[in-house]
């Protein structure tokens, strides 16, 4: 069997008897102009091959795109959820050859079967078993897969040789319905526990390819908490039988697999091209959504940029990292058992700065840039930050500021399921605040409050009553007595 890589949920499927074509979306943007694939890739629609069956998984624009159906030949035979909104629309685009589908129906040509999987999101929609003398197929898209299901369909298949995995625990809507944006632990663990339920021989993340575009932009900030290589890595962890049959597909990549051995062949799909990867653009930080972190450089309108970026990088590569490795078996002890990669980024007035601290390394060494592994976020504006290492701002100012922020996501998947440190009850420090709180507490360090006391020590005194000497108090066991005139 073969599996080709068109974006996003868009995939065509080759097996011994025939060609499948799957949730066709061959345009950018698409869902009315909010959505493009990512990576990015460019379609070249007249190459796009002759096909026997074109499935549609549900009515979501994302996966039912009207401009690419009016494209696409209309004597296909077309299996689909039992929808009227997709029933009535193919038929005002000159579909007639339609096929409504319940909850594990069947479809075969040849020696080769299509079987419907139930999803717990009753859009209406389903997933997609392709099986033929090479072996077993599961497309699950965006089905909620229930762990019933999944004992009926291996009821049926003695073994799932691909899986393309619902995998991306998406929060499309928490924010404007006021819903939370931390990271939703139970619902990821289901997912992984359905995986290691499932046991298949390869996996892939299947739909969820995709970002928001133009006006909808700010959405990727607080929408895909998971990224690709997160969700490799965790598949790693919790099925590592699975080996190296763990698949980040792009668009134009091929997958082929018979009798359980694949082969990956990026981008040799001869209809679509890769055309771009800024994986950037996807990174999850709801701390900063509806008002970005800027750097008002409170000291002095005129201060140094790049006398500021000088004096941080020093500060990271070397005071800060030689405090962290002096105490690294003290301070930062769960830090290296939960295997924290900490992300810092510092925003100056002309743009921004990130550093990665990876504690799950035996010596720890800050690299500049991206890394989209990082389960620990912190965010802070530049001036703070220099502030901080002058002494001359403390960690209250820059919290209650609003000049801070930090948000984690820190877990291990294992075999058993997702641990997290608040389900064992413990928490883990952020290491900014490890760096500088120590600073606000102790006295002979504390520059922010002799600042203060310089600045303000002798404006309110009056040196006439201060003169006078009193009666000290008098303690008598726990308590103090003050004497009376």
């Amino acid at each position: 069997m073969e599996i080709q890589m068109i974006g996003h949920a868009s995939i065509f499927i080759k097996t011994k008897d025939c060609r499948i074509l799957m949730d066709p979306v061959l345009w950018d943007p698409f869902y009315e102009g909010t959505n493009a694939v990512y990576p990015n890739r460019e379609v070249i629609h007249e190459q796009l091959p002759e096909f026997d069956f074109l499935v549609i998984s549900h009515k979501h624009t994302d996966h039912f795109d009207i401009r690419s159906l009016a494209y696409l030949p209309k004597t296909v035979d077309v299996l689909i959820p039992k929808d009227k909104l997709i029933e009535t629309s193919l038929r005002k685009l000159g579909y007639s050859q339609i096929y409504p589908l319940k909850d594990f129906s069947e479809v075969k040509m040849g020696s080769t079967s299509l079987y419907t999987t139930r999803s717990e999101n009753r859009v209406p929609e389903y997933g997609m078993v392709f099986a033929d003398d090479s072996g077993v197929f599961w497309n699950q898209v965006d089905t909620r897969v229930s762990t019933t299901t999944i004992s009926f369909i291996l009821s049926r298949y003695s073994k799932i040789d691909f899986l393309l995995a619902t995998w991306q625990p998406m929060l499309e809507v928490n924010y404007q319905f006021n819903q939370a944006l931390s990271f939703p632990y139970l619902f990821y663990n289901q997912l992984l526990y359905n995986i290691s339920l499932i046991q298949p021989k390869a996996i892939a993340p299947g739909a969820n390819g995709f970002k928001y575009v133009n006006g909808s932009s700010w959405l990727n900030q607080i929408v895909f908490p998971v990224t690709r290589e997160q969700f490799c890595q965790d598949v790693r962890y919790v099925c590592p039988e699975l080996g190296q049959n763990i698949f980040a597909l792009d668009p134009a990549d091929i997958l082929t697999f018979s009798d359980s051995e694949f082969r990956h062949l990026p981008g040799m799909c001869n209809y679509v091209k890769k055309i771009g990867d800024d994986s950037t653009s996807l990174e999850f930080s709801p701390v900063k959504i509806g008002n970005d972190l800027k750097d008002n450089n409170h000291e002095n309108e005129n201060q140094d940029i790049e006398l500021m970026k000088q004096v941080i990088e020093e500060d990271i590569l070397c005071k800060w990292t030689d405090s962290v490795l002096e105490s690294y078996e003290i301070k930062f002890r769960e830090h290296r058992k939960w295997k924290v990669i900490y992300q810092l980024e510092i925003s100056f007035p002309d743009g921004c700065q990130k550093w990665v601290f990876d504690f799950s390394e035996e010596k720890i060494k800050p690299k500049k840039g991206y890394n989209p592994l990082a389960n620990y976020f912190s965010y802070i504006t530049a001036s703070s930050f220099y502030g901080l290492i002058k002494g001359t701002v403390g960690m209250d100012y820059t919290m209650a500021g609003g000049y801070y922020r930090t948000y984690q996501k820190v877990y291990s998947a294992t075999p058993l399921g997702i641990i997290y440190p608040e389900f064992v009850g413990q928490v883990i420090a952020d290491p900014l605040q490890l760096r500088f709180s120590e600073l606000d507490q102790n006295p002979e360090s504390n520059r922010v409050l002799e600042l203060e006391i310089e600045k303000w020590g002798g404006s309110n005194i009056d040196s006439s009553k201060s003169s006078k000497s009193k009666k000290p108090m008098i303690k008598m066991g726990d308590v103090l007595l003050k004497p009376t005139k």
